[in-house]
């Protein structure tokens, strides 16, 4: 199975892969002038067959550097080179002697290797099958002198004069083949998996380390803030009851004091991102908490919207907290539902299966979709892509996500719209 790739491993492939082909532009040309100069020269002269093959791939590296360049067709490029490299090699093995060719087996393992390195172990098994079906086939037609083995004689046609030799041979270097494509995809593949562990490690660690700071920053500025907030608005208050009669004064008074509200909810949700979410759990069940978070937002919201609700048969009572889940999953139906202002097509997806131990939440919209670089930012705190908000709705659902042992991810497709996915434990210890 090929690994599953990232938006920056894809982009590291691509780069390596124009690494490959500068190097195939420093092999082929060595070898079209080596070729050149032994055939012009007359000195062991090679066959111009093999001359202009070579010609021709060097051609067409070109051609798959451009592509590559334009970040196109990557994985059909590469394996479209190993299978050219494969057929050219085996017919230069045949040029140039067959079982006496020099070249022979080296570089056919550079094909597997490249196979086995640069893509996957599975990769590097499919290309030592074609390698080995190639070198079977070429070695039979020539045991059997359909084609007949080059030079015609010598030290070449010596070798096929031994049939346990020939056998004994193939079999030997067909295994070799496959040992160290199993060995270095393996090594490959466990160094990916291994690199991408640490990358996520590290990235998890700065995550973390950011969120610590921006709770710590929260914490402070709330509080130094919702004292003088709690006096502006005891003093609006008697401030109206003082001038009951003067139109002007209540409605300035009035402004001021919504004002002073959207500061206080602001604060709260600053106090409520600075503290670790403290849970009252019990047996939960997570779809009238769904359907609660649905009802629970503002009818006019909904208009015009179409919600399908697809919930999994026979899913357990989870042990969780049912108001801060539904604190989670109201903020992610109402930015599903404000994504979807300024399109045509409206619809709000929530799914629910059930996954071994865990139950998966999917919530999604047809809304315009995230960039993919601010996907990247998107539980990030104080960071929004909406004109006003605090940019703290998804940090603190991430927040009770976790608390739950769960985790919240995200995927988006610019102008198709945006999936929100919530995992959670059925039992938590």
């Amino acid at each position: 199975m090929e690994l599953k790739e990232t938006i920056e491993e894809q982009e590291e492939f691509a780069k390596r892969m124009e690494w490959l082909i500068i190097a195939r532009f420093v092999l082929y040309g060595l070898a079209l002038s080596t070729a050149a100069i032994r055939m012009f020269i007359g000195v062991h002269p090679l066959s111009p067959m093999l001359y202009y093959l070579t010609l021709f791939v060097f051609v067409l590296n070109l051609i798959c550097f451009f592509l590559i360049k334009k970040r196109l067709y990557l994985y059909a490029i590469i394996y479209f080179l190993l299978v050219i490299d494969t057929v050219l090699i085996t017919w230069a093995m045949h040029l140039e002697g067959g079982l006496a060719a020099p070249m022979f087996p080296i570089t056919n393992l550079l094909v597997i290797l490249v196979a086995s390195i640069l893509i996957s172990k599975r990769a590097g098994i499919i290309i030592t099958t074609l390698v080995s079906i190639a070198l079977i086939l070429l070695i039979t037609l020539e045991y059997l002198n359909i084609l007949p083995p080059v030079p015609a004689k010598g030290i070449g046609l010596v070798m096929y004069q031994a049939k346990g030799y020939v056998i004994t041979t193939v079999i030997a270097k067909v295994l070799f083949f496959y040992a160290v494509a199993i060995v270095s995809g393996y090594l490959s593949d466990r160094i990916k998996r291994q690199t991408r562990e640490i990358k996520e490690k590290g990235e998890q660690l700065v995550h973390a380390e950011r969120m610590a700071m921006a709770a710590r920053i929260a914490s402070e500025s709330a509080h130094e803030i919702k004292n003088p907030l709690a006096v502006i608005k005891s003093g609006l208050y008697y401030l109206g009851k003082i001038l009951p009669g003067n139109e002007n004064a209540q409605k300035t008074i009035s402004r001021m004091d919504e004002a002073t509200e959207r500061a206080v909810i602001y604060i709260n949700n600053l106090l409520n991102f600075s503290r670790p979410p403290v849970l009252a759990l019990k047996p939960v069940d997570i779809h009238k908490v769904i359907e609660e978070s649905i009802n629970e937002l503002p009818q006019e919201m909904l208009d015009g919207i179409e919600i399908e609700k697809d919930f999994a048969p026979a899913v357990p009572l989870l042990t969780a907290d049912p108001d801060r889940l539904k604190q989670v999953f109201v903020n992610l139906i109402k930015n599903g539902v404000e994504a979807m202002g300024e399109v045509r097509s409206k619809k709000l997806e929530v799914r629910s299966e059930k996954e071994r131990e865990f139950i998966k939440i999917r919530i999604s919209d047809t809304g315009r979709g995230v960039i993919g670089e601010d996907l990247q930012r998107i539980f990030d705190p104080f960071f929004t892509t909406k004109g006003k908000g605090t940019g703290l709705g998804l940090a603190i659902c991430q927040r009770i996500v976790e608390a739950h042992q769960g985790k919240i991810e995200v995927a988006s497709k610019i102008g198709e719209g945006t999936t929100f996915v919530v995992k959670l434990p059925g039992i938590i210890p």
